[in-house]
């Protein structure tokens, strides 16, 4: 659960790892251009996939009613139309672990954070390929660099 709420963090603030055997040598403009690319044609597909799964397995386990081979069309269509919470979800955990309505929810907000991120990393990308390498961390807000106004050196 941990890392479904920090991946866009640990995102933003450069923590996950590279492989940057072709990256490194790529001028400003063109490593823009490749994290543009990498947003639009992999970031944003894969969270819209997830989503659609998440919300699928969300759906089907939390809000329609159990839908079973013994009943007739009739049932199944009440059936479809009745939406209720049904939390009563049970796991296969052994330990007893009963509230897996609370990952679904939180695998639908993971991509959805994923998702906003891809938007605002290609945004900042493309801003910074327009500006050229003088913009270079204009846009980023990064948690390790320190104010000086803030800590009162100048």
């Amino acid at each position: 659960m941990i890392v479904c709420l920090c991946v866009t963090y640990t995102f933003v603030q450069g923590g996950h790892v590279r492989v940057d055997l072709v990256y490194a040598r790529l001028s400003y403009r063109a490593k823009r251009v490749v994290d543009m690319a990498g947003a639009l044609l992999f970031m944003m597909p894969a969270t819209i996939m997830t989503w659609l799964f998440a919300w699928f397995f969300m759906w089907r386990h939390l809000l329609t009613p159990k839908i079973s081979a013994s009943d007739s069309f009739d049932q199944i269509l009440r059936k479809a139309n009745v939406l209720k919470w049904n939390v009563e979800t049970i796991g296969f955990s052994p330990n007893g672990f009963d509230a897996y309505y609370l990952f679904k929810i939180l695998m639908l907000s993971f991509t959805f954070l994923v998702f906003l991120q891809a938007v605002a990393f290609f945004y900042r990308s493309l801003l910074e390929w327009r500006g050229g390498p003088k913009e270079d961390g204009k846009y980023l807000d990064l948690d390790s660099a320190v104010d000086s106004s803030a800590t009162g050196t100048h």
